[in-house]
């Protein structure tokens, strides 16, 4: 009975959340029926949704999909382990210097990534390495900062308690400060992996054979509109389940995060 009740419940759930996308669909496929859309620059979505499937069926997206992520998952995974290891030196160990140079740090993070993609292409050339450095830049900011917010609002009173039942310096990191900052370094992650994607989109434009960023960029300069909008579709859909998944992981993290307190032998 209760999974009956929760199956209708998260039924209901998806079809009120799908209502408004729905009516759009609706409303775009009348305008373009009736004439007030120009179908040669917004295509109709029954001929832009058959695309996207046969796009998908036919492997083309999930092709350049899989370059994307993998380019997009390199310079993330740099920016998450530095990001990650200078936010705690600098939230404890190294508190005095990031108060010095917290000021370059802000003032590198503002800088325009759409700037410094010249510089990156002139200083690592036009292939992968340029593209992964520049998903490094835009994503290792908010791991880093997250990282460090999180270490500065540690209960320093949790600490000591957990120094005073005897915890050693493995266990006070891995029960307490880890645990702890969780929730900040996940907000950061979060943050840096929607950054990492969008901007791999970017940078694909320039220097590339494949990807999804580079098969928009062809079928504008093709004029391929139907494929064009199909592209973008499938760039929305795929953002919205990475999403889904770093949330479902948030979940279990935070669920680790109250577990994890208990001080052991």
């Amino acid at each position: 009975m209760n999974k009956s009740s929760s199956l209708i419940k998260s039924v209901k759930k998806v079809a009120i959340s799908s209502i408004s996308i729905i009516l759009f669909i609706a409303l775009w496929q009348l305008s373009s029926s009736i004439g007030i859309l120009n179908k040669a620059i917004i295509p109709q979505p029954i001929d832009t949704f058959y695309e996207l499937y046969r796009k998908i069926i036919s492997g083309t997206f999930i092709y350049h999909a899989g370059i994307s992520l993998k380019r997009a998952g390199i310079g993330f995974l740099y920016a998450l382990i530095i990001g990650i290891a200078a936010g705690f030196l600098f939230g404890s160990i190294f508190k005095s210097a990031y108060k010095v140079i917290t000021p370059l740090l802000k003032l590198l993070e503002k800088l325009n990534p759409f700037a410094l993609f010249p510089i990156f292409m002139m200083l690592f050339g036009i292939g992968e390495t340029c593209k992964e450095v520049l998903i490094f830049w835009v994503s290792v900011w908010p791991v880093l900062f997250h990282t460090i917010s999180g270490v500065n609002d540690i209960e320093q009173l949790m600490i000591k308690s957990a120094k005073a039942m005897g915890a050693t310096d493995g266990k006070l990191f891995f029960k307490v400060i880890l645990p702890a900052t969780a929730p900040d370094i996940f907000t950061g992650i979060k943050l840096g992996v929607q950054i990492a994607f969008f901007m791999i989109i970017s940078a694909e434009i320039v220097g590339s054979t494949a990807g999804l960023g580079w098969f928009i960029w062809i079928s504008q300069r093709n004029y391929q509109i139907i494929s064009l909008y199909a592209g973008t579709i499938f760039i929305a859909i795929l953002g919205i389940i990475i999403n889904k998944i770093f949330a479902k992981l948030e979940g279990k993290f935070l669920v680790w995060k109250q577990s994890a307190f208990e001080i052991t032998e």
